[in-house]
């Protein structure tokens, strides 16, 4: 055997175990609870702020087609008597 051949052989008896993920600290454990707390109360202001622009786009709509077709033909006079 060669003196190359024996030095494989004995580093290889030899490994290092793999990198492990240390376990996670009560700090760390906190700022992930926060940051999801965080990333939720976003998202229902994102929802919110989604449901108020779609309504005020349907008025603004609403509003611009009234004006277009013109009051007097929108609201027929009498039209709320039966």
């Amino acid at each position: 055997m060669s003196r190359y051949a024996k030095r494989m052989t004995l580093q290889s008896d030899h490994r290092a175990e793999p990198p492990r993920i240390p376990a996670p600290t009560r700090t760390q454990e906190r700022a992930q609870l926060e940051r999801k707390a965080y990333f939720r109360k976003r998202e229902q202001l994102e929802h919110r702020s989604l449901v108020r622009g779609l309504l005020l786009l349907a008025l603004l709509v609403l509003v611009a087609s009234i004006a277009r077709a013109g009051l007097d033909r929108v609201f027929i006079p009498g039209w709320w008597r039966p």
